[in-house]
């Protein structure tokens, strides 16, 4: 079966509007939306399922999330700038495109190296 066929093709593939809906268009949207602020973060609940839950967290430049848990399992992506990603004593690294995932109830901190926007996707537990 062809990727197309697997996933389907776009946003009209959708056969109920109750289950499947659209959190982000773009960047851009996703800055107009939760924009940075000046020495702070921002963080702004973008989707609320019953399976999962996504927030966008907006960074100036070298601010700092610090040490905190989530009660669920996480995946952090990086969607603007980079951060340094800091979990069970190790620090990763990462820019546009990279991911981490984390357990529930795990020590982590986030630096932002440059003005960056972050999504984490809370998974059921």
């Amino acid at each position: 079966m062809a990727i197309a066929g697997m996933w389907g093709t776009g946003l009209n593939d959708n056969t109920s509007a109750e289950q499947s809906v659209l959190i982000s268009s773009s960047v851009q949207s996703n800055a107009e939306r939760n924009p940075v602020k000046p020495g702070k973060y921002s963080a702004k609940r973008i989707f609320a399922g019953e399976k999962a839950q996504i927030t966008e967290i907006a960074f100036d430049a070298g601010v700092e999330l610090k040490e905190h848990v989530a009660r669920t399992p996480i995946i952090v992506s990086v969607i603007e700038g980079e951060v340094n990603f800091t979990f069970e004593g190790q620090n990763h690294r990462l820019a546009v495109g990279g991911s981490i995932f984390v357990e529930a109830n795990v020590l982590h901190a986030v630096y932002a190296l440059q003005r960056a926007r972050i999504t984490v996707t809370f998974l059921s537990a």
